[in-house]
């Protein structure tokens, strides 16, 4: 029995796969614990109404920059990863071309913002977010930018590079938030966030500046074309995403109010937790079965470990926070009350946005960029409508109750519609 054991425990250590899913977990969940820390000096220090105001700039942040890289964060991983094994010399041409374009997109979705901040903030009701939204252009870039530095990190299998740059820059945040935001509140707060970024940009330069200086026989090819095809439909998903989720934020804070928002963000955030190792093991899913396409034995067995291991992972952490959401909103200050019950009703959507995420990788790892554009619609669209008809019912009394329970049944869409297709293509090839 000790030598099986011996011999499955030596067969793990050697696995790429398992190596790249350690530094992916325990890198980046350190860099992510650490910014989960911040986020709590900051909701202490500012109170739930500002803090709603920094949850729905920081929100706004993630919706824009996911768009702003027009997809790349993804196609990059696939990208470089088939380029590494099939097409070595236009490994370079690839990164570059990812990051211009990414640079160029994500820099026009800044001066919209930075034209559009005080309309916007007239709009929310909000006007003293004009000069936040202004600085949020500029986070923008450099987040979208991090997005396609990470996508093609994760296409070389450099995990180590990715979670140590993410420790750096997360607990350089941690380290400046409290001086920051004790001093100069929401401004201090976006401030710190601005420099994380921006370190973490810098950080990824290096990195990716040293694989590539040590490629050889590189050509100067330009791709740009190509890979915009292919992030077309990627590119409509993360729009649909910005223009539903950010939708649903805006709503929620017109329908409602900020300090709704701020329950809101606060239980999103730990539903980060939760799932935070199925979030950090998505580059490694999509770069491992991008890598074993050509192979139906080796691409089957990746994807059935792949969900178990989401499935695993999620179901213990869920157990946790679930079980202990009373001891938890005690941690952020007597005016968050109510977040219990928004966190209890978000933490049930975690197992099931845990395993649609290895469903999207398949789908996007075999080409079927469409179909995985479908799928995210119906689950974007769902949290949108179902959010809007709930704040409109309860005329915004509880908001962050109502639009937690659309979370939970966007999620269930989530999984359940990518399954669907994932078990149809199987079909269809066995009868092929």
């Amino acid at each position: 029995m000790n030598a099986k054991a011996s011999a499955y425990w030596g067969k793990i250590r050697s696995s790429r796969l398992a190596k790249d899913s350690f530094w992916a977990v325990f890198g980046n969940g350190l860099g992510y614990g650490f910014l989960m820390l911040a986020g709590i000096v900051i909701a202490n220090f500012l109170g739930v109404d500002a803090y709603g105001e920094f949850g729905i700039v920081k929100t706004t942040m993630l919706y824009i920059a996911g768009f702003a890289t027009l997809g790349l964060g993804i196609s990059s991983t696939k990208y470089i990863a088939n380029a590494l094994k099939e097409d070595r010399p236009a490994v370079r041409s690839l990164s570059h071309d990812a990051i211009q374009i990414t640079l160029v997109f994500s820099a026009l979705l800044a001066a919209g913002l930075f034209i559009a901040a005080n309309p916007l903030a007239r709009f929310l009701d909000e006007p003293g977010l004009a000069g936040a939204f202004r600085i949020l252009g500029v986070i923008i870039v450099c987040k979208a930018l991090n997005t396609t530095q990470n996508g093609i990190l994760a296409g070389f299998g450099d995990f180590r590079a990715i979670a140590r740059n993410n420790v750096i820059s997360s607990l350089a945040m941690l380290t400046g938030c409290v001086p920051l935001t004790c001093w100069f509140r929401l401004d201090g707060a976006l401030g710190i966030l601005f420099f994380s970024q921006a370190l973490n940009a810098l950080l990824n330069w290096v990195s990716l500046r040293r694989l590539i200086k040590g490629l050889s026989g590189q050509k100067n090819v330009s791709r740009k074309r190509e890979l915009c095809l292919f992030s077309f439909p990627i590119a409509l998903q993360e729009l649909n995403y910005t223009v539903c989720s950010w939708g649903g934020i805006m709503l929620l804070t017109k329908l409602s109010s900020s300090s709704q928002v701020g329950l809101y963000t606060a239980a999103a955030m730990w539903n980060g937790v939760i799932t935070f190792i199925p979030g950090l093991l998505s580059n490694v899913i999509l770069s491992h079965l991008s890598g074993t396409a050509g192979d139906k034995a080796s691409h089957r067995h990746t994807l059935k470990t792949m969900l178990g291991v989401n499935f695993i992972t999620t179901i213990i952490p869920f157990a946790a926070v679930y079980l202990l959401a009373g001891l938890i909103t005690g941690f952020y200050g007597p005016t968050f009350t109510g977040l219990e019950s928004v966190l209890r009703i978000m933490t049930l959507a975690t197992v099931f946005s845990a395993c649609s995420t290895v469903l999207y990788s398949e789908l996007i790892s075999r080409g079927h960029n469409w179909l995985s554009f479908l799928c995210r619609i119906m689950q974007e669209g769902t949290l949108f409508a179902v959010g809007w008809v709930l704040l409109v019912k309860w005329s915004g009394q509880s908001g962050a109750v109502c639009f937690a329970c659309a979370y939970l049944i966007s999620a269930i869409v989530s999984f359940s519609a990518p399954l669907l297709c994932v078990a149809l293509l199987r079909n269809r090839c066995t009868a092929a």
